[in-house]
């Protein structure tokens, strides 16, 4: 592995997942929406994470860094049924914020590790330099 592949890996995995703690944010601040600019209530949204390329194509490709990125924003589930309120019948949304905090969690957790191995790779690299200029 080359020098700084490590540290693009992770830096992937953090742009990554900053994404996807976004998407999550924007669900639990959505979670009462029920009319949206296209008409209707808010649906929730999760994010969906791509490996980078295969090992294989790596090497091929003069070891390029793999890491991970969102490649699409989509609905996620289907509307509840529909509930009274403001004198009308409106959708509710379909955003469930157990799910929700449990998903920010988990990119969360994701996200520090991508940080950990980040600072870890770094402190390498620089004891490796040091190492260099030391010889």
């Amino acid at each position: 592995m080359g020098p700084l592949v490590a540290m693009d890996i992770s830096t992937s995995g953090l742009t990554a997942y900053r994404e996807t703690m976004n998407v999550i944010a924007s669900n639990i601040a959505n979670m009462y929406s029920t009319v949206t600019p296209q008409g209707g209530p808010y649906q929730a949204q999760q994010a969906l994470l791509t490996p980078g390329p295969s090992f294989q194509t790596t090497l091929q490709a003069a070891f390029n860094p793999q890491g991970v990125e969102v490649a699409a924003i989509v609905p996620q589930g289907t509307p509840t049924p529909q509930s009274a309120a403001n004198n009308g019948l409106q959708q509710q949304t379909n955003v469930d914020l157990v799910l929700q905090m449990s998903q920010l969690i988990a990119a969360s957790r994701a996200y520090d590790a991508n940080a950990s191995a980040f600072a870890v790779e770094k402190s390498v690299e620089t004891r490796a330099l040091q190492l260099g200029q030391n010889a």
